[in-house]
């Protein structure tokens, strides 16, 4: 038997077979130091739900996230508050939404200033500490290894490994340059790339399993939780993975066998009936339409494969757990920044409200306070993820941020958390061009059967909305803003959006 099949038949299923916990009480912990629980946040850039194995895809292969999942709690609908990196993770840092703290995108100052941006607001939140800093003044430091993306300063420590190659697939050193020209000659995947920025988003390259950066990573993860885990101190350790982002690209032996992914394809004529933002802007940031069938296939299998990848660095981390005795009193929670779009729609990438780029996997696990096995269907918002960490350490979430505890929801107290989830983004504030022209803050309003898309925003005229009844249409592939039968529908929606805008 191979090494990665080793890892993925074995470590899986022996984590946590001897711990034999299934609580339906969740203990609350008091203020020592010494009976607050460990933390290891696994977090993963550009990963949709649907790439983690328990989301519900057969060709997917996670076994180790999985297991985390059947001995915790899994969240079936997690909603992150904007669909870039920075402003998503710095609205998990801080608890407040996007707009509260003014980081919209990623990019360039809008032509013209913002008319929702409250200055005072900004201050506000700048001068107060990030939910991070709440571990270090009970005197738990916390560490990060990878990927940071927004307030590197909270961290005691950190650690990086870089990437063989850039996003648009080249080496970044010489020596490496040699044998990734000699094996493109013979590559069974080869390269793919997107039309207009050429950013890598599929293929084999010619390395070891262990070379690439998720492995590399994994190692540091590896040694940094090994020194945590050897005092008797409480820990907070991320890990941050750069993985699936672009260069997207795996070794062979973690390519999954497109023949066996089962996605949409990018259709035309579904294109037509979408918001001119849409089939203008970002067909031209990242078309699917661009690609043809053998590409998208190497592109599916290839991002697949590099959350595979990932998951072999999980099961390495909780192997430590279990070896060092920590894992019955670790929290490990993994998630993600955003999601990805494979075509589906016509698009590739990110910067869009689709399921598969707003729903993120949202994992949580501690065989002492959490019970096993339990799957939440209330949509929830990464925005109560800290809180939740917070209240399962002993901490008090503080009263000012908009972020919530997800306890009441896990104990079953509750049913009903949000009427609506919310996710932002200002393509005004963005670094590519076509993005940027008669643009401005858009706005996703989701409750369990609708969603609505539209320009919130004084400086863009036409809305140039999109409406789906996530019940009958979870595909999210008829658009129904516009017509007649549902302008109530539309008006209740922009109802909640402008309450949610009011409670800055």
């Amino acid at each position: 038997m191979e090494r990665r099949e080793f890892i993925k038949t074995t470590l899986g299923s022996i984590f946590f077979g001897s711990l034999g916990c299934s609580l339906n009480a969740v203990p609350s912990y008091g203020k020592q130091k010494d009976k607050r629980p460990n933390i290891l946040w696994i977090m993963m850039d550009d990963c949709r739900a649907d790439a983690v194995g328990c989301y519900g895809k057969p060709w997917v292969k996670t076994p180790n996230m999985d297991a985390i999942a059947q001995q915790g709690t899994r969240f079936q609908t997690a909603i992150v508050q904007n669909p870039v990196c920075v402003p998503s993770r710095t609205s998990m840092k801080t608890g407040h939404y996007p707009y509260e703290f003014g980081i919209m995108a990623m990019g360039k100052p809008p032509t013209i200033p913002e008319p929702y941006i409250n200055q005072h607001k900004i201050d506000t939140i700048k001068k107060t500490p990030t939910l991070l800093d709440y571990w270090k003044q009970v005197g738990i430091p916390t560490v990060n290894v990878g990927k940071i993306h927004a307030f590197r300063e909270v961290w005691t420590r950190w650690g990086e490994k870089q990437a063989l190659i850039d996003v648009f697939g080249d080496t970044r050193e010489k020596k490496d340059q040699k044998r990734f020209e000699q094996f493109s000659q013979n590559n069974p995947y080869p390269t793919v790339k997107t039309k207009t920025h050429q950013w890598m988003i599929g293929g084999v390259v010619p390395v070891e399993p262990e070379e690439t950066q998720t492995w590399r990573l994994g190692d540091l993860a590896v040694k940094t939780l090994m020194e945590l885990s050897a005092s008797d101190q409480p820990f907070f350790l991320r890990v941050s993975f750069h993985a699936p982002h672009v260069p997207c690209r795996v070794p062979k032996s973690y390519m999954i066998d497109p023949k066996t992914i089962n996605l949409p394809l990018p259709d035309e004529t579904e294109l037509k009936s979408k918001p001119r933002f849409e089939r203008e802007c970002l067909q031209v940031y990242a078309g699917g339409l661009d690609l043809n069938r053998e590409q998208i296939d190497t592109c599916r299998g290839t991002y697949y494969g590099m959350v595979s990848l990932v998951d072999d660095q999980v099961g390495r981390l909780v192997e430590v757990l279990r070896k060092t005795g920590k894992l019955k009193n670790t929290i490990i929670a993994v998630n993600a920044d955003q999601g990805f779009q494979l075509g589906e729609h016509g698009l590739w990438k990110k910067r869009v409200f689709y399921e598969q780029n707003v729903c993120v996997p949202f994992i949580i696990s501690c065989p002492r306070l959490l019970p096993a096995n339990k799957v939440i269907d209330e949509p929830v918002e990464m925005v109560d993820f800290l809180p939740t960490l917070m209240d399962l350490s002993g901490l008090k979430p503080p009263d000012s941020i908009r972020g919530r505890s997800l306890m009441p929801l896990i104990r079953g107290e509750v049913k009903k958390w949000r009427e609506a989830c919310f996710c932002e983004i200002d393509h005004s504030r963005s670094m590519y061009d076509e993005l940027r022209r008669g643009t401005g803050r858009r706005v996703m309003v989701r409750t369990k059967e609708w969603k609505l898309i539209f320009f919130m925003d004084k400086r863009v005229a036409d809305k140039d909305g999109a409406l789906y009844n996530l019940i009958n249409d979870p595909d999210e592939r008829e658009n129904l803003y516009g017509k007649p039968k549902y302008k109530n529908i539309v008006k209740y929606l922009e109802g909640l959006a402008d309450d949610w805008d009011r409670k800055i």
